[in-house]
């Protein structure tokens, strides 16, 4: 009996120690729950933290470069407001910086070299001049002729080209009857026909140019001309005798002009004008020139007169005096030059050649 009583009390004694291990446990257990749902707890918020201030930073951050694209666009990009407020401010601006340029080189040609250029005594034209002399390396005192080959190759493919023009579909014909046409004539001539035209088939020759300076201060050149070839020109009218009725004689008159030699100095020089735009090129031809026409006349019906000396020696000398009178010094003629910067209308390509 007693061994059956210790036999029950070690039961409740394993059975004590079993409840208290069992309640150790469940206690540790709901620490241990507690635990973990504190710190999950905190974790969440520290999560939701870290997010925020990333999307933060990154906001600030794209704000930045815009701001910062936005200031180089400002003060790199777009000029500013007051430098383009009108054209003649840069107008006026671009002449203060010539001016200045005119005025630094005046006074390193006065200042260097013991001082023998006066810019009080020396005009801008004289010094501008003397600058692309200079840059050029053309001394005009003792520059030796040079030979035009060249220039006398680019001129005679133009008058080639002259010639095929005038010639095709007989177009010189046509303009100058054209011409003839239209002229007011006196009442004893009677209309002007076309005989005879000949535009010739031989170029002029340039040769031994230099470069000097004209009475007026600028650069010119001089070229010698020289040209032999047979120009001619044939027309044919009526002298018309109206006394003492209308029609009363017609007197038939065929002239023939050729041009069989010139020869002369071309002076060539370039200007600009204040009052015209742009730059001319003036040339005329020396006193010296050598001028040959043949003219050949007929007057008569039935009864020809040939070649009147009087009649050619009018001929000839009323077209040297409009030749003087026109292009021999010091009467000149003066081309304005058309603008050479480069424009996209005048933009041609060149044909390749096939293969």
């Amino acid at each position: 009996m007693d061994t059956d009583i210790q036999h029950k009390l070690d039961s409740l004694q394993r059975l004590q120690e079993q409840l208290f291990k069992q309640q150790r446990d469940l206690l540790f257990h709901q620490q241990q729950q507690g635990v973990s749902t504190e710190t999950l707890r905190p974790s969440h918020s520290n999560s939701g933290s870290t997010n925020w201030s990333f999307t933060q930073g990154l906001i600030v951050g794209q704000l930045s470069v815009i701001f910062v694209i936005a200031v180089f666009i400002k003060f790199f990009v777009f000029a500013d407001h007051n430098s383009t407020t009108s054209s003649s401010s840069s107008s006026n601006s671009a002449v203060g910086v010539i001016i200045n340029r005119d005025e630094q080189r005046k006074e390193k040609d006065s200042g260097g070299g013991g001082g023998s250029l006066d810019p009080a005594t020396t005009s801008d034209a004289t010094l501008k001049l003397n600058t692309i002399l200079e840059k050029t390396y053309y001394d005009v005192l003792n520059h030796s002729p040079e030979l035009l080959d060249w220039f006398t190759v680019l001129i005679a493919q133009a008058i080639q080209q002259l010639r095929v023009d005038a010639l095709v579909a007989d177009n010189v014909y046509h303009s100058l009857n054209d011409f003839l046409q239209t002229l007011e004539l006196p009442d004893f001539l009677d209309t002007i026909s076309l005989t005879e035209i000949d535009v010739g088939d031989d170029f002029p020759i340039f040769s031994n140019c230099r470069i000097q300076k004209n009475s007026l201060g600028r650069l010119e050149a001089k070229i010698d001309v020289d040209l032999s070839d047979t120009l001619t020109l044939g027309i044919k009218t009526k002298l018309l005798l109206n006394q003492p009725r209308p029609l009363t004689a017609v007197l038939p008159v065929e002239l023939s002009v050729s041009i069989v030699r010139f020869s002369a100095c071309l002076s060539v020089s370039m200007f600009s004008d204040d009052e015209d735009e742009g730059t001319a090129l003036v040339f005329s031809f020396g006193q010296d020139y050598r001028l040959e026409f043949t003219v050949k006349s007929s007057i008569g019906s039935r009864a020809k007169l040939q070649d009147v000396p009087k009649i050619g020696q009018l001929i000839d000398s009323r077209l040297r005096k409009w030749f003087q009178d026109r292009c021999v010094e010091p009467k000149s003629q003066v081309v304005m030059l058309p603008s050479f910067w480069p424009r996209s209308k005048n933009t041609r390509e060149q044909p390749q050649p096939v293969d």
